[in-house]
């Protein structure tokens, strides 16, 4: 089964995040955050989390982020894809088949009001833990754990960016803001039943954050190709359903007497 594949690109009026002279990108790979919280509610929430901040590094001109899809490939070559947790020596592996110079893994605990996402920068090369940091925040204000997160792992990257570029960032994370961790859980379980070809029930648990996010891109990106998905779907097994009825025609009617 595909994963489901959110990157948002986003043009904006500021313009671009980068200038016109060509600029080395590291390439990094954001596996899913751990969860440390004891809630089962929230054992996706580290595939959602990944997906928000790979859309956030996407977005700055020095990096190149792998892609979700390119991950689950490699997950399924290395027979990890149900891992709950990486290791340093997992990380390292799935970077090397990935293509990826850094990959990036974390954790999350929560004690309502409180949640804290610590993170590790692992070198694909040396398989050292380069950097790690911790950010903490109210759950109920997720969103700005996203922008100090992302600003936290750009820095340990070694990408600096200007004040025309973070500003952009800034607006880039706005438009795809989902400020609820509660929420970012819903989010996160659409993504984790889409990918496993549950379309019905990832488009129930989308419906209410379209209605409360009206404004975010990712959250209206993530509904259209879930429900992209499920009409194809729905096609599929008509299509299979109609192949198998005139097999079975054939069947009867062979040999013939």
């Amino acid at each position: 089964m595909r994963p489901l594949i959110i990157l948002a690109v986003l043009t904006l009026a500021a313009g671009p995040l980068h200038d016109s002279h060509p600029v080395a990108r590291k390439t990094i790979a954001v596996l899913a955050f751990d969860n440390n919280t004891g809630k089962t509610d929230y054992d996706h929430l580290g595939k959602g989390m990944s997906t928000m901040m790979t859309n956030d590094l996407a977005s700055v001109d020095q990096i190149r982020v792998v892609e979700r899809e390119r991950l689950s490939d490699v997950l399924k070559e290395i027979d990890a894809q149900q891992t709950t947790r990486f290791d340093s020596t997992t990380a390292v592996k799935v970077g090397r088949l990935a293509g990826a110079e850094y990959i990036v893994t974390g954790a999350f605990i929560a004690s309502d009001p409180q949640m804290r996402i610590d993170t590790r920068v692992i070198q694909v090369e040396t398989g050292i833990i380069v950097k790690t940091a911790t950010v903490t925040g109210k759950s109920d204000h997720f969103l700005d754990l996203q922008k100090k997160l992302a600003r936290q792992l750009i820095k340990d990257l070694d990408v600096a960016l200007t004040p025309v570029a973070d500003s952009a960032l800034d607006r880039r994370q706005q438009a795809n803001g989902i400020d609820d961790v509660k929420d970012v859980a819903h989010f996160s379980n659409a993504i984790d039943l889409a990918d496993n070809g549950n379309y019905a029930d990832a488009a129930v648990k989308m419906a209410p954050l379209v209605s409360k996010y009206p404004n975010s891109i990712i959250v209206k990106m993530t509904s259209e190709e879930i429900s992209k998905r499920a009409a194809k779907s729905a096609k599929d097994k008509v299509k299979q359903k109609a192949n198998e009825k005139i097999g079975g025609l054939l069947r009867k009617k062979w040999p013939p007497q």
